[in-house]
């Protein structure tokens, strides 16, 4: 392949991976890597081939093939080994795929070649911050707003690190400076939304998820624009301004669009003034809650489960992450499908199960069952939790289908300790009244629990000196 043919291929290349075309996009890539030579003869080669893994990793990252994603910025390191954006892109990959010690190595080596890249001192920082190192993350972010003061992605990340340490006027101070420098930042719009909603400023905090919402999308902005309306019908709740909420909450129903965040909002709402829900997604969510078992698949569920810990045990597992709801607990980045050869076994089991609650739920004539999606990838992780442990209401609005396989429980017959209850309210939204649709599971050993992701769970703490030992998973749909 000639190089302008090569160039012209990474630019179809591109051109289908926005457009969420990723297998197309990876022919297009591994094409171009194939037609090279094995020792690059100048600098226009290896920067071609450098820049060609590192697109090829984010379709794999997308793909949800962190391994893959991770081995290609390895890859772009080797053809360029001093280079500081290669060594910055693999260092983003490690931290992306929760390898905080290795990203923070391969961030200092970057910062021995360039003491002045900010870039590296912003992913660093946010490196950091993962870590539980608030104090080192926020040396970091102002050192690169020391370098260059109109950074606004460092003063972000700077509010956010001080949000973490309850500095709540600092952090809208930090996120007044970024939209200073970017006044259209749906990133520093959004940051501002939610600290302003902490400190009881609700109407300010709808003007900013208004304006994001009213930005057109981008790749770069979707993750705030997915949740900036939402975010704004929950300030409207809070506010005690019902009659616009249901306003807005119709004329997102009627969208065509599905938004797990708007659907969880909605079904909790309307059960609290007791009016019909609109959303389409799934009108009674706690309705599809399922339970299976390891022993279905497995005869010695004992043996099996005592496996599927010791594989995770060589997995990095962090401390309460940060930004997180694990509290009393060690939780590892969403690879853990990649741990070995036990929890590549579990995955197939996974999705057994999940061809089996389909099989159960098909015919309900809701959003949730009517796209259900034709190929989909699946992340999960393992949950650690000690005496004391306990995980905080959540749910998981950018994922369609969630679930929990139990490796080693609590078992204190006399009360729930341990257990996960699931329900309809989450957000710290106010409770009008009790009537609101709950379920408490107290799991077993092998249990295989699913349910929607826009259910909201948590785990009520326990006082046995013991562990509970989880892997939980999403289901992500491809693009349709």
């Amino acid at each position: 392949m000639a190089q302008l043919t090569a160039v012209r291929a990474l630019q179809h290349g591109l051109v289908a991976q926005n457009a969420g075309k990723l297998a197309e996009a990876e022919r297009f890539y591994r094409a171009i890597l194939n037609a090279q030579p094995a020792e690059p003869a100048n600098d226009d080669q290896r920067s071609l081939i450098a820049q060609t893994y590192s697109y090829l990793g984010i379709v794999y990252r997308d793909k949800g093939d962190l391994k893959a994603y991770i081995d290609c910025f390895r890859q772009a390191t080797r053809v360029k080994p001093n280079n500081v954006d290669t060594l910055n892109n693999l260092g983003a990959a490690l931290q992306y795929n929760g390898e905080l010690d290795a990203a923070v190595d391969i961030f200092n080596l970057a910062l021995k070649i360039d003491d002045q890249c900010v870039e590296i001192y912003n992913n660093m920082g946010s490196s950091l911050q993962g870590r539980g190192d608030s104090d080192a993350a926020i040396a970091c972010f102002k050192k690169a707003i020391e370098i260059k003061p109109d950074y606004e992605n460092a003063y972000n990340n700077l509010g956010h690190a001080l949000h973490t340490k309850g500095d709540l006027e600092g952090a809208i101070d930090c996120y007044r400076s970024a939209l200073k420098i970017s006044p259209d930042s749906a990133q520093a719009h959004n940051n501002l939304g939610n600290v302003l909603r902490d400190v009881g400023k609700y109407e300010e905090a709808i003007e900013h998820f208004d304006f994001i919402t009213a930005l057109a999308v981008n790749p770069s902005t979707a993750q705030f624009w997915f949740n900036s309306k939402s975010q704004a019908l929950e300030c409207l709740y809070i506010l005690g301004r019902y009659d616009e909420l249901m306003e807005r909450l119709n004329v997102l129903a009627k969208s065509g669009e599905i938004n797990l965040r708007e659907a969880a909002v909605s079904a909790f709402v309307t059960n609290q003034l007791k009016l019909k829900d609109p959303y389409p997604f799934c009108k009674k969510p706690m309705d599809f809650f399922h339970e299976g078992n390891l022993n279905n698949y497995i005869s010695d569920v004992d043996s099996f489960a005592d496996e599927l810990i010791k594989e995770a045990a060589n997995v990095a597992q962090v401390w309460e992450p940060q930004h997180g709801v694990t509290k009393s607990g060690f939780q590892t980045s969403p690879t853990i499908f990649q741990a070995g050869k036990n929890t590549e076994a579990l995955e197939k089991i996974i999705r057994k199960e999940i061809e089996a609650y389909y099989s159960k739920f098909k015919l309900e004539d809701c959003a949730y069952m009517n796209q259900w999606p034709r190929e989909y990838f699946l992340r999960g992780w393992f949950v650690r939790l000690v005496k004391n442990g306990y995980q905080e209401p959540h749910n998981h609005p950018s994922g369609w289908l969630s679930g929990v396989v139990y490796l080693k429980t609590v078992d204190d017959a006399d009360n729930d300790e341990g257990a996960i209850e699931l329900g309809l309210h989450g957000h710290d939204l106010p409770i009008l009244h009790e009537n609101y649709a709950r379920i408490v599971h107290r799991p077993k050993k092998g249990d295989i629990i699913l349910f929607p992701s826009s259910v909201f769970h948590r785990t009520i703490p326990f006082h046995e000196d013991t562990d509970r030992c989880v892997m939980a998973f999403d289901l992500y749909r491809y693009s349709q």
